[in-house]
């Protein structure tokens, strides 16, 4: 991905590149079009230097499917998740500040900036919840790549939520890099994201920043303003026509729990609880036999040192490796159902 928008950048184009992304639907939503405006058309043709491949390729990538809002996901060089969409649009409003860009009200006073990335589909998760019963998940679920090295598929691991964890991945970097944008002055998006996602040279000696987005996002927004975002999206979704159905006989008082309740448990899945890489991600092999499952509340956890303490893993690529050596040498070597512990 960093690639093709070097590609795009490196060449003079008619809609700057967090417009394009637009245009190939990253933002299809209410409350989106109402901040940055209907999306311009999408191009005929790829633009240059884009092969018809790579164009295609974009075009699925941004491509906005709300019965699969996990469509478009890619694995981050931090072994997380995230789907393009709300990390473009954020980066768009982020440019937009920081050319002066005077945007539209939004009563009652939303930040653009989260109502793009993270507001939106907070909201409208738990509003779909509360109408269609209390077993509909209102966030997550993570998934599994089919290759750690070269990934290709992505399948969720449960039913998805309007927000699964590649969403609000994402949303939470858009909301991160426009914040950094909207204060200029600012590099090319592809050295941005090269940057950010540790993609250049050197990685090898610190984690990339995007491992810290948890924390980050946490010190940025913070319960208090996110509620309050949250509330304000919903009272702007009950006037706007195509979703003010949902919020039909509902007082304020319910508004502002379930804006309450919506930024607690975001807050407490994505920002206090650590990011966990699963199984799947890093490439483990199948436990042999048959495992012993574990119940709630759990009695003991494990946290154990990489193979090698001096010299620890500081990125996904080489702490999936290290992941993958300890379980091979206690399955081969030690004949055991799977890492010892």
């Amino acid at each position: 991905v960093v690639q093709l928008l070097e590609a795009l950048e490196s060449t003079p184009q008619d809609l700057p590149v967090p417009t394009l992304g637009r245009a190939l639907g990253a933002c299809s939503t209410p409350a989106c079009r109402a901040v940055l405006g209907d999306p311009p058309p999408m191009p005929t043709s790829p633009p240059p230097p884009l092969t018809p491949a790579q164009w295609a390729l974009l075009t699925q990538l941004l491509h906005h499917d709300p019965d699969a809002p996990h469509s478009g996901a890619v694995l981050a060089p931090d072994g997380t998740t995230l789907t393009l969409g709300p990390l473009l649009v954020g980066i768009e409003v982020g440019l937009k500040r920081a050319s002066g860009w005077h945007h539209p009200t939004l009563e009652p006073g939303l930040d653009p900036l989260l109502a793009v990335t993270i507001s939106e589909a907070l909201g409208t998760s738990y509003l779909l919840a509360g109408s269609l019963g209390t077993n509909l998940t209102t966030l997550g679920p993570d998934g599994c790549w089919d290759d750690v090295d070269a990934p290709q598929s992505y399948t969720l691991l449960a039913p998805p939520s309007p927000i699964p964890d590649a969403l609000a991945n994402g949303a939470m970097d858009g909301v991160l890099l426009g914040a950094r944008l909207a204060q200029g002055p600012n590099p090319p998006l592809a050295e941005l994201l090269r940057v950010y996602y540790g993609t250049g040279v050197g990685t090898e000696l610190g984690r990339a920043p995007s491992s810290a987005r948890r924390r980050e996002f946490g010190a940025l927004v913070g319960a208090e303003k996110l509620e309050k975002e949250v509330v304000g999206m919903l009272e702007l979704l009950r006037v706007m026509p195509t979703t003010r159905r949902l919020l039909e006989g509902m007082g304020q008082e319910e508004v502002v729990g379930i804006g309450r309740r919506a930024a607690r448990d975001f807050l407490e899945v994505y920002v206090e609880c650590p990011a966990i890489i699963s199984r799947c991600t890093w490439g483990a092999r199948p436990y042999r036999g048959t495992p012993t499952l574990l119940t709630l509340p759990l009695a003991s956890v494990y946290i154990h040192h990489t193979f090698e303490p001096s010299a620890p893993c500081a990125n996904f690529a080489s702490c999936a490796r290290a992941m993958r050596s300890m379980q091979s040498f206690h399955q081969d070597a030690r004949g055991w159902d799977d890492i010892g512990y």
